[in-house]
């Protein structure tokens, strides 16, 4: 009998430190958080990411009408537009192709542009597809082009020319069938050669007479909401949040430290922001594993906001170590958030080295529901007649320079203090951003998109406003008003 209760005991013992060994062993989830994410590349990514690095502008040129369109539905039409891009860049080098300076398409066209150009690598990777071939004529994609037209060919604009594949694998049946079905219900229509002063816009204008204004939004993450504030720390810094330093600045952010190694802040209006110093020391900096990184990571770390996309992808460097910072924007009623320049950052911005998110910024808002707040449509100004009132303004400020600048030619006696009133007059009026004449033909982009400029905590409003891109620099204009934001 004692035989068996000792082998019993025995048994028992092993069961116990094997079960046991399962915690003693488990390395904190912080250690390999990006481990646990991504662990193989492409067959691992946690959602779709058409539906993220995906276009934020479509047209539809069709029979001398020119159409765009803003719905969370449009990433169909771009799933499916996708597929024909494989198809093209898997079959490049069999297929007819060309390379034009500039931008060249079809008059009757779907153009679906990023916000940004966008590194083919993304494209190449996801698709399995080899760089070599390609690269020499393709390294970014800005606008992906349909000809209504031409049901075998796909045209790629990279933002200095447009590369023109043409195979008869390629089949835009569905493509084209599909837009032309959302825009039935779902469209703005534009307007093409619009004369500004006797100069002609290079681009089209959404044809908008009303948009809703202001909209009234709060922060997603309340500061006073110490439950939801804790559960983020403790989801974040996991099993060490026990070990974690817990302050509050004098402007009320909240400070959470850990070893003076990983830092998570949120500020009084809402701005989320982790900085962890435990830089791997991979040498990989593969752009497309670094974005599934990042994409899984926000996934799975309070998830990404509706109607987000991939705005831009820029290289980074720390302490030695290359990675890739990616930028993402979203939309709010179908437009585009426009952060002011005073931020220091943009509403969603994840950075990764050797497959690990370093760093973490979110400022993220939602539509303010309270019935307190009177959210109505007003009428908008047109952008062509911003743009004229700007110019105007251009002219009238440029004629004031010159005045006081005359005069100060003729009152050669004049006091100094006399001339220090006029050179500071001359200051504000310089300094005043304005559209002149000459840069209407150098107009890239105009659409309507919410303007974001609050840095305070609790409820704030957007701004709909006219954006007016022109050389790599936008003009914000108050579309109510049309007077310059920024």
């Amino acid at each position: 009998m004692k035989i068996i209760k000792n082998i019993l005991l025995i048994v028992m013992i092993i069961v116990c430190v094997f079960l046991s060994s399962k915690v003693w062993l488990q390395l904190p989830n912080y250690l390999n958080w990006g481990d646990e994410i991504v662990e193989d590349g492409n067959n691992d990514l946690k959602i779709s990411l058409w539906k993220i690095v995906k276009p934020n502008k479509y047209y539809i040129n069709d029979s001398s009408i020119h159409y765009t369109y803003n719905n969370p539905m449009d990433y169909k039409i771009w799933e499916l537009a996708v597929q024909n891009l494989e198809i093209g860049l898997r079959n490049f080098s069999e297929s007819r192709t060309n390379l034009v300076v500039g931008e060249y398409y079809p008059e009757d066209s779907i153009i679906m542009e990023f916000d940004n150009s966008i590194p083919i690598e993304i494209f190449l990777e996801r698709f399995g597809i080899e760089k070599k071939n390609i690269r020499t004529k393709l390294n970014y994609i800005e606008k992906v082009v349909i000809g209504i037209k031409e049901n075998n060919s796909i045209y790629i604009y990279n933002g200095d020319s447009t590369v023109i594949i043409k195979n008869s694998k390629i089949n835009n049946e569905k493509v084209i069938t599909s837009a032309k079905d959302l825009i039935k219900d779902n469209y703005i229509e534009c307007n093409l050669n619009t004369q500004i002063m006797g100069e002609s816009l290079p681009v089209s204008i959404p044809n908008i007479e009303y948009a809703l204004n202001p909209v009234y939004v709060r922060s997603e993450l309340d500061i006073s909401d110490n439950l939801l504030i804790e559960g983020i720390a403790k989801d974040y810094f996991k099993k060490d949040f026990d070990y974690v330093r817990k302050s509050k600045e004098i402007e009320g952010n909240l400070l959470f430290v850990y070893k003076n190694e990983k830092v998570l802040k949120i500020s009084s209006e809402g701005l989320l922001d982790f900085f962890d110093a435990n830089i791997s020391r991979e040498t990989d900096t593969n752009m497309y594993e670094n974005l599934v990184t990042a994409l899984n990571f926000t996934n799975n770390f309070l998830e990404f906001p509706d109607d987000v996309y991939l705005s831009k992808v820029e290289t980074l460097q720390y302490d030695g170590n290359f990675g890739y910072k990616f930028i993402f924007n979203y939309r709010i009623l179908n437009y585009p958030i426009i952060f002011s320049k005073l931020r220091d950052s943009q509403p969603l911005e994840v950075e990764v080295i050797g497959n690990k998110v370093i760093s973490y910024k979110r400022l993220i808002r939602n539509i303010d529901i309270n019935p307190e707040n009177d959210m109505k449509k007003d009428q908008i100004l047109s952008a062509d007649l911003v743009i004229m009132n700007s110019v105007k303004l251009n002219i009238e400020l440029k004629n004031q320079d010159n005045e006081a600048q005359n005069q100060d030619n003729e009152s050669e006696n004049q006091d100094n203090e006399s001339k220090n009133q006029d050179n500071e007059s001359e200051n504000q009026n310089s300094e005043l951003k304005t559209i002149s004449k000459e840069m209407i033909k150098e107009i890239d982009n105009i659409y309507l998109a919410y303007y974001d400029r609050g840095k305070s905590p609790g409820e704030q409003h957007l701004i709909v406003a006219w954006v007016i891109d022109i050389n790599n620099e936008s003009y914000i204009f108050n579309a109510i008003t049309g007077k310059i934001l920024e």
